[in-house]
């Protein structure tokens, strides 16, 4: 009996994580609109952040829930709640400060063929 349960369970938590990334998965790349401010978009790698940069979901999703940071934080400060771009420039900011990530403007914020 307890043969059986442990089984199940343990399939249980085998379909679980086999289902987590399905659920959660995103485009590689995407491109971080325009914010109120005259840089170009950034062409966000989500791969390379999430992947090769070994961070967590957390590190960026900081309300533990992988929502689109827009949905927070709109074009203009709510409250105590800060606007997308000062969202996105204190998040990234203080990530690339700690790390060997890109340093500047024009390192985020580059210019396409257009």
């Amino acid at each position: 009996m307890i043969k059986k349960i442990l089984i199940t369970q343990f399939m249980f938590l085998l379909v679980n994580v086999l289902t987590i990334p399905v659920l959660f998965s995103v485009e590689d790349q995407f491109v971080l609109q325009k914010t109120g401010h005259r840089k170009p978009p950034i062409i966000f790698n989500h791969k390379a952040h999430s992947e090769d940069y070994d961070t967590n979901c957390i590190d960026c999703h900081h309300k533990g829930k992988n929502l689109k940071c827009s949905k927070c934080h709109l074009k203009m400060h709510q409250g105590k709640v800060i606007n997308i771009k000062g969202a996105f420039h204190q998040q990234c900011h203080n990530c690339h400060r700690k790390t060997s990530g890109p340093k500047g403007c024009g390192r985020c914020h580059k210019r396409t063929g257009k």
